[in-house]
């Protein structure tokens, strides 16, 4: 009987979700036919290791408007973080009720958070992701060739946007992921590396591209030191499940990857309306450093008692400690921290009209 109801359960979410899907891909055609669109490019230039970088891309969004005599659309240049966040609200006030705002995050991960929280509850807005950044975790579950697609702006010009579920986590949303605890510590720090070496030169800012893995595990072994982190207690509910107990850390994933192509939960998908938690026990110092490869590479399951995987669509954490949190490349300290997902909550431009794809093999 049990059994019966939680199978009627999942089917019944199953289908609430893709009426979700349905409506939104309904609202998607009216809009993209029978509505006037307004482009917004939100340029994060700390993404470009060299001026003349951000200027050719500059040039080339200038050239195509010009191309299809387009000319309503507008360029703002990031000052500084969460700029984007209240940037975008404002520039929507201005425009009639009947046009679309198609937002586009040319950058990385943390614009494209930026551009994500600003067009939360705006009416008709879309996203988009032109990928310059050194991680770029979402646009890369869009196929092998995600880069040369997102990064043409005649594609994103012209595809649709697909409805994508969104991780709203306390007072803010993410697209990817959020990870609680010793990992989101060590994400900072090799964050903080990765910062101080940018910012030298552009031979420097070249190379600290291709040394995101070794920030990652040289921050790894000194924070697998740290006691305080590696023993914290937390208060965790799932779907009003209690999962309370000492953990490493808390890992959850809107999507598969995270970082520079690190993919703990392989199958997560965008577009399910579950999200997927990694609870993270320690056994000592030792053991733990060893079992991070496995971690980042999906093979935590020859792991289980380090590792426990939990499906939900609301979470709940507590601790007598501050909460350590990473999400979407962007770091908080917080006192709690209620995790839900929205299903289908925002229409995402799908430049390489492949749907998404996820874990590439090879």
């Amino acid at each position: 009987m049990i059994r019966n109801l939680k199978i009627v359960k999942s089917y019944i979410a199953v289908c609430q979700h893709s009426c979700f899907i349905l409506d939104n891909a309904i609202k998607s055609l009216y809009t993209g036919y029978y509505m006037e669109k307004k482009h917004l490019f939100i340029i994060n230039p700390k993404s470009f290791w060299n001026k003349w970088k951000q200027e050719e891309v500059l040039a080339k969004i200038h050239q195509f408007f010009l191309s299809v005599n387009h000319t309503d659309y507008t360029i703002h240049v990031s000052r500084f973080p969460r700029d984007a966040t209240g940037f975008i609200p404002l520039f929507a006030k201005g425009l009639p009720d009947n046009t679309v705002l198609r937002v586009y995050a040319v950058g990385g991960d943390g614009i494209l958070f930026d551009c994500l929280n600003g067009i939360m509850g705006i009416k008709n807005a879309e996203l988009a992701a032109i990928p310059y950044g050194h991680t770029n975790s979402f646009t890369r579950g869009f196929g092998k060739n995600y880069k040369a697609a997102f990064r043409n702006i005649q594609l994103q010009y012209n595809a649709p946007a697909i409805p994508i579920d969104v991780m709203r986590c306390g007072n803010n949303h993410a697209l990817s992921y959020c990870v609680v605890g010793i990992e989101a510590e060590v994400v900072r720090l090799a964050e903080n590396k990765r910062e101080m070496m940018y910012s030298k030169n552009t031979f420097s800012q070249w190379l600290c591209r291709r040394l995101y893995k070794l920030f990652y595990y040289t921050s790894a072994f000194i924070v697998c030191m740290r006691k305080n982190i590696i023993e914290q207690r937390y208060e965790i509910t799932i779907d009003g499940k209690s999962v309370s107990d000492v953990y490493l850390g808390l890992a959850v994933f809107n999507t598969p990857y995270y970082g520079e192509n690190l993919h703990p939960v392989s199958n997560a998908k965008p577009n399910d309306g579950v999200l997927d938690m990694l609870n993270i026990r320690g056994l000592g110092f030792l053991r733990t450093y060893c079992l991070l490869p496995f971690y980042i590479s999906g093979r935590y399951k020859l792991f289980p008692r380090n590792f426990q995987l939990n499906k939900g669509q609301k979470i709940s954490i507590r601790s007598i400690n501050p909460l350590r949190i990473s999400m979407d490349d962007v770091f908080f300290f917080e006192p709690h921290l209620d995790i839900e997902i929205l299903p289908a909550a925002v229409r995402f431009v799908d430049a390489g009209m492949l749907g998404y794809i996820g874990i590439q093999n090879g």
